[in-house]
């Protein structure tokens, strides 16, 4: 409506009873109309919006092979998209098992099957050499048995057969827990740490049977 425009004048003449509201409706519905327009246009653009947030970037779908860069260390790996909803997705790095949610912007052409399988040999092999940084088994000690001769010598040997046997076992100490950084570094780290490891189980071992030569060396001259 525009301004200053005259909805409707009363005269002297004009009854009270007798209206005419014909222009004031007229702007009433021009009104509605403009606020309808904007509605519908606000709609249009919301719907917009949201259809195209919603579909994924022409190129991709779940189930395709990819190569995307893995968080932990920055480095490009082959993956499979497990989902796929707007602009991320949700990627399995082949042989390591990891998932993680990234930018479909950010995926690259995987190298092909060669590739992955590749990729998968080498993550199996870095899990058996972390496995294999520490030793199944520790090696088993067994106390000298007597051996048969002189009686003089089989009750000497007896004595320090009896006094090896009486050495408490001396339970090694744990492991150390496995890491989950670089691997080059772990195996560096866990082979040091297994070196003191085992030299601290040998020399407890040591002392033990030097006190038990010792206590045998008393044991024969007190008799």
């Amino acid at each position: 409506m525009a301004k200053g425009s005259v909805l409707w004048r009363r005269t002297e003449f004009q009854d009270d009873e007798i209206w005419d509201d014909t222009e004031m409706i007229a702007a009433y519905n021009r009104a509605v109309s403009k606020i309808k327009d904007e509605i519908s246009r606000r709609s249009r653009t919301s719907s917009e919006t949201q259809a195209s947030q919603s579909e994924p970037p022409a190129g991709w779908k779940q189930g395709d092979y990819c190569i995307a860069v893995y968080s932990g260390d920055h480095l490009p790996y082959e993956a499979k998209i497990k989902y796929l909803k707007g602009k991320h997705c949700t990627v399995h790095y082949i042989g390591y098992g990891n998932e993680e949610r990234v930018l479909v912007a950010d995926l690259h052409p995987s190298e092909g099957r060669r590739a992955r399988l590749a990729q998968r040999e080498r993550a199996e092999s870095s899990v058996h050499a972390s496995a294999s940084s520490f030793p199944p088994h520790l090696p088993q000690w067994d106390a000298p048995q007597a051996v048969s001769g002189e009686p003089w010598k089989r009750q000497r040997r007896s004595a320090f057969s009896n006094t090896v046997a009486r050495i408490p076992s001396i339970p090694p100490p744990p492991p150390p827990p496995p890491f989950t950084g670089d691997i080059k570094d772990n195996e560096a780290l866990s082979s040091m740490l297994m070196s003191w490891y085992m030299s601290g189980y040998h020399t407890g071992f040591y002392q033990a049977l030097q006190q038990a030569r010792e206590e045998q060396k008393t044991c024969c001259h007190e008799h």
